[in-house]
């Protein structure tokens, strides 16, 4: 009965939040580029014929580019043993554009259906997948109960839950056990994670711990610098080392740029979502930079010694990451959370992080007990960022330490795969 009032006061609050919200969504799809790429499929609606789509295999749930490249990760793993389809449905137009971009052989991707009463059970019915997986803590109520109709296993993968969302789930623990109920495993980053899952009101029988897929570092790291990148760079740089401000956040672009140009060194700046590029090169330029944007396409004919550069794409974060002298962390001096910083340690890079890494806390004090990255506030910034370059021989041990303290997940993508094929249900 508990589950049923629920669903009914779900699906009746749910038509509200739908008015309310998607034509702010549909905006933000079309400046993604979201128009024309199979938008349609998160209302039911599909291009290809019901026969002509994969059947049989693996259904992976992501929402956006950081679960799809964790997404992508787990998947390019499964296939090392397993030859069926798999299908990857993502939420964002960006998310969309990265799945589409990896072109793995036997992979859809998709545009996950809204959580609309009858929408996911006709998706899931369309490819018929042996097991649903859910990267991070991703589960909707009328997905989940779809899955459970059609006897489809659901595993949650690299789950995770910081101390202020096990908070905000702990107040509304009745809803939040109901909901979970419907997994048939979770596994958690860590012994943390599990117990903050429990407390909420997750089976414990259900939990496994298996360690962070986005921190299993072997592979994370190109195998080698891209040469067009390199060239690109050494030709506005000059003599000095580059210091790449990642996934930045609203006003950290100008703060961290004046910073590294206060430390002697040339920035390079990868905005978290690339639609804002105009804001950014308008914040550059009032802070007396000449951006140069990525997307722009050709170098102009003369770099003026103010230059900054702006990679103003989605994707190639990794490949920026392995050219850098040294990393700052994006969302974590001017917003709250913190961005993911193991792309950085995974390319042993050294890492300085503003003063918020909440989203990231674990990791982060994992890291600082073996001194394998520097904090700093804002107003100390440029200090950091200088004793990072000149003292190059303790910034290669310290980076070298954070690369060592991830070793703690290594492996974590090939446990998930096995814990996703314990559930596997056989061919019929």
């Amino acid at each position: 009965m508990k589950r049923i009032l629920f669903l009914l006061l779900y699906n009746l609050l749910l038509p509200v939040f739908l008015i309310v919200s998607i034509p702010g969504y549909l905006i933000k799809m079309k400046k993604r580029g979201g128009f024309g790429t199979g938008l349609l499929e998160r209302f039911g609606i599909y291009r290809m014929p019901r026969n002509e789509e994969p059947q049989g295999g693996l259904y992976v749930h992501a929402v956006s580019v950081g679960e799809v490249f964790i997404a992508l990760k787990f998947i390019r793993e499964w296939c090392k043993t397993h030859t069926e389809p798999v299908v990857l449905a993502t939420s964002t137009a960006t998310g969309h554009q990265v799945a589409r971009d990896a072109a793995l052989p036997g992979v859809r991707a998709l545009y996950s259906p809204l959580d609309i009463p009858g929408l996911s059970g006709r998706c899931l019915r369309r490819f018929n997948p042996r097991a649903v997986v859910l990267i991070e803590a991703e589960l909707w109520p009328n997905f989940a109960e779809a899955c459970h109709r059609l006897r489809i296993p659901m595993i949650m993968l690299n789950a995770r839950l910081s101390p202020r969302s096990e908070g905000r789930y702990a107040k509304v623990r009745g809803i939040t056990s109901l909901l979970f109920s419907r997994l048939t495993m979770l596994a958690t980053q860590n012994e943390s994670d599990r117990e903050r899952f429990a407390h909420i009101g997750v089976a414990p029988d259900i939990i496994r711990v298996a360690g962070s897929i986005k921190f299993d570092v072997m592979g994370d790291a190109p195998q080698s610098e891209r040469e067009d990148f390199r060239t690109l760079l050494d030709s506005i740089r000059g003599e000095r080392s580059v210091v790449l401000a990642a996934s930045t956040h609203a006003g950290e672009e100008a703060l961290i740029a004046s910073s590294i140009r206060e430390a002697g060194a040339f920035p390079l700046i990868v905005p978290r979502h690339a639609e804002r590029r105009q804001t950014v090169v308008n914040e550059l330029q009032a802070a007396g930079f000449f951006p140069i944007l990525r997307t722009a396409g050709s170098l102009p004919a003369t770099i003026p010694d103010n230059a900054c550069y702006i990679a103003d794409t989605t994707g190639e974060l990794r490949d920026w990451t392995f050219l850098a002298d040294c990393v700052v962390i994006g969302k974590s001096f001017l917003a709250s959370g913190g961005q993911n910083p193991v792309e950085a340690i995974a390319a042993r890079k050294p890492v300085i992080t503003g003063p918020d890494m909440t989203n990231f806390a674990d990791l982060v004090a994992l890291l600082e007990k073996e001194d394998g990255i520097i904090r700093c506030s804002a107003e100390n910034l440029t200090q950091s960022i200088c004793h990072a370059l000149q003292d190059k021989e303790a910034t290669a041990a310290r980076a070298e330490r954070a690369f060592a303290a991830l070793q703690l997940h290594s492996g974590a993508t090939r446990r998930s795969v096995l814990l996703v094929e314990e559930l596997y249900l056989p061919q019929p």
